[in-house]
C-alpha cells in the first residue's frame, strides 16, 4: 500500500536548448536586454530559464528553457508555445533542440 500523501504518478521534464543570434545587436548591454525580456516572458509561463553559452559574445546566446509537469500533453503544449515564442522574435534561432524525460513517481 502506498504511503499516505504520496502520489505514485509519473512526472515529465521538458528541456529546450536554443542557440540564438542577435544580428542587429551592437553590445552586451543590448543582448542582456533581449535575454531579460525573454526570461521574463518564459518564466511568467512557468518555465525555468538560463543562459548557458556564449556569455562573452554580444551577438550570440545559448539558452536553456525547462518545464516540469505531471501531464505529458500539458508539457508538450508549454514547450511548443515556448519554441514558437523563441522563433517569432527579432533574433534568429540558429539551432533548437527539445527533449522530454519521463520520471516515475
Amino acid at each position: 500500500m502506498p504511503e499516505r500523501g504520496r502520489d505514485q504518478g509519473k512526472g515529465f521534464v521538458g528541456v529546450i536548448r536554443a542557440e540564438l543570434v542577435f544580428g542587429e545587436n551592437g553590445s552586451l548591454k543590448g543582448k542582456r536586454m533581449y535575454l531579460r525580456r525573454m526570461r521574463d516572458h518564459l518564466t511568467r509561463r512557468g518555465a525555468s530559464f538560463a543562459e548557458v553559452g556564449y556569455q562573452d559574445l554580444w551577438q550570440r546566446a545559448g539558452v536553456l528553457v525547462a518545464f516540469a509537469a505531471s501531464d505529458a500533453g500539458v508539457l508538450e503544449c508549454s514547450m511548443s508555445a515556448a519554441a514558437r515564442y523563441l522563433d517569432s522574435q527579432e533574433w534568429e534561432v540558429a539551432a533548437l533542440e527539445q527533449e522530454v524525460i519521463e520520471l516515475d513517481g
